[in-house]
Parts: C-alpha cells; structure tokens; sequence
C-alpha cells in the first residue's frame, strides 16, 4: 500500500512538470525585440532582460519583459550581443544576437524566430513518454541488481 501511496503522490506532484525558459531575440541596429518563455509555452513576464558584449559583465542596455514575456531594448551599437534573461528559481536563458541587414521587414523575421524557437522547445508527448521509459528502465536495473544480490 505504501508503494501505491509513493507512486500516487509521485503522478500528481507539481514538481515533476518542471519547465525551461526559452529566448527569441532580434537586432535590427535600432533596438532589440524578442521573447522569453517557458517550455510549456506561457510567458515570462515581468523579467528582468539585459544585452551584453561578449567577454564583458556590465549591460550595454537592460529592461523587462511585459505581461506576454515580450521586451524592447534600445540600442544603436553595432556589434554582437548576448541578450540574458533571468526568471526566477534559477531559470536563465540566452541567445546572441546580432544586426539584422535584409530587405525584409523585421516584424516578419521576428514571427518567424518565435515560431521556430517555440517549435523547437516544446515538450512533446514523446519526450514525456521517452522520459518515463527512462526511469522504468532505471528502476530494472536497480531491480535486477537487487535480485541478483539477494540470490547470493
């Protein structure tokens, strides 16, 4: 009965539906635009954001997120930069970032971006279910060790 109570309580903890945070981020030599969110696709709003040079600490330009995890940075340096967002319980995320030069509109790259980012680190059913597999194949191991030390 116990194991059943370990095994429910395991199913139905909150924990286990941990989540990354996830970047999108563009430059277009005016500002930079992007995104931050969680792999479960909510947003990271109210964030504290920052653009960095490379090899250095202090931000070049910094803000938050809005209530959608959106933000804007103004900037007009040119370069690379490494755009940090920090959430809270450790979470982090970063994408460098440099100036866009095309003749497309930026607002169509920026959608694009997201899209790509949020296809690209989206937990799907088979990352759960590889998961679980995971640790069942753990827990055999463990099982089998245990059956061969007991027939000792």
């Amino acid at each position: 009965m116990k194991h059943l109570q370990a095994v429910i309580f395991l199913l139905f903890s909150t924990n286990l539906f941990a989540h990354g945070m996830h970047l999108s981020a563009q430059y277009d030599g005016q500002q930079i635009t992007g995104k931050a969110y969680y792999s479960d696709q909510t947003p990271v709003a109210e964030t504290y954001v920052e653009a960095v040079k490379p090899n250095e600490t202090e931000p070049v330009v910094y803000g938050k997120t809005d209530k959608e995890g959106r933000f804007v940075l103004p900037l007009t340096q040119d370069g690379v930069f490494t755009v940090i967002v920090e959430g809270m319980e450790g979470h982090r995320a970063e994408a460098q970032v440099q100036k866009i030069v095309a003749q497309t509109n930026t607002a169509d790259i920026q959608l694009l971006r997201e899209e790509i980012e949020q296809l690209k680190n989206k937990i799907y059913l088979r990352d759960v279910i590889g998961g679980i597999g995971y640790i069942l194949g753990l827990f055999g191991v463990v099982a089998l060790l245990k059956a061969r030390k007991g027939a000792k």
